[in-house]
C-alpha cells in the first residue's frame, strides 16, 4: 500500500485473514497503489453491491467512473489477469481456477462439518485427501520448485498460501480439532511453495509476520 498517494484501488473487507486475504496479496504482488477499508458491519451492509464483502473499487481515471466489483473469486481473477499473475494460456489458467474452486469447496464444507452436520465430516476428509493428492502431483510435475506453474509467482501460489493462512486462523477459532488435519496437507513441496511466497520481494512487507499461521514452519 502507498498511503501517502491517492489510491488506485480501495479494498473493503473485515480486518481478519479471511477470504479477502488472497486479494490483499494479489494487489501487493501487482505493485499497485491500494488501501484497505474495514466497513462498520452490519451498518454498511446495505451500501455494498450485493450486501456482502469483499468489495474492490478501482478508481476511475479523469472523469471516468469508478469500477466496483464484489465476490472474492471475481475480484481475485480480475486483479490476477490485469497484472499478469494469471497464466495467459487458457488451459493453464483453467487448471489454476479449478484448484481454487476445489479449495473453497473445502472451506465451505468445513463449517458444516464443524457443526456436526450429518455426512459433512466424511466429505470434508474426502476432499482434503484429494487436495493433498492433487497438490503433491502438480507440484512434483512442475519440478518441486516452489511454484504450481512455471518458475515464478502466479495466482494459484497466492491462493494456496492464503488458504493455509486464513483456514488455520479460522479453524483455531471454531474447530481446533481440525487444525492438525489441515496441517497434514503441508508436504515438503507445499512447504517449499509457502516459503517461496514468503520470500517473494513484492510480498515480504505483507507476509513478514505470518509465521503464526503456519505451524508446520516452526
Amino acid at each position: 500500500m502507498f498511503p501517502s498517494e491517492k489510491p488506485s484501488y480501495i479494498f473493503k473487507y473485515f480486518a481478519v485473514p479471511g477470504i479477502g486475504e488472497a486479494t490483499r496479496l494479489l494487489l501487493t504482488a501487482a505493485k499497485v497503489n491500494w488501501v484497505e477499508e474495514n466497513p462498520e458491519w452490519p451498518q454498511e451492509k446495505p451500501n455494498q453491491p450485493f450486501g456482502r464483502l469483499p468489495v474492490l473499487i478501482e478508481k476511475g481515471t479523469g472523469d471516468g467512473p469508478d469500477f466496483v466489483i464484489c465476490e472474492s473469486a471475481a475480484i481475485e481473477r480480475y486483479v490476477a489477469r490485469k497484472y499478469g499473475l494469471m497464466p495467459s494460456e487458457p488451459k493453464e489458467a483453467s487448471r489454476q481456477e479449478q484448484l481454487r474452486e476445489q479449495i473453497f469447496d473445502i472451506v465451505n464444507i468445513s463449517y458444516a462439518a464443524a457443526k456436526g452436520a450429518e455426512g459433512f465430516k466424511a466429505r470434508f476428509d474426502e476432499l482434503l485427501a484429494k487436495l493433498k493428492e492433487v497438490l503433491a502431483m502438480e507440484l512434483k510435475n512442475n519440478g518441486s520448485n516452489g511454484h504450481f506453474t512455471g518458475d515464478k509467482l502466479t495466482y494459484i501460489d497466492i491462493i494456496i498460501y492464503s488458504f493455509f493462512k486464513f483456514f488455520i486462523f479460522n479453524l483455531k477459532a471454531y474447530a481446533p480439532e481440525y487444525v492438525d488435519v489441515v496441517v497434514g496437507l503441508a508436504t515438503p513441496d507445499v512447504v517449499k511453495l509457502i516459503l517461496a511466497v514468503k520470500a517473494d520481494p513484492c510480498l515480504q512487507s505483507r507476509v513478514a509476520n505470518d509465521d503464526q499461521y503456519f505451524p508446520f514452519l516452526a
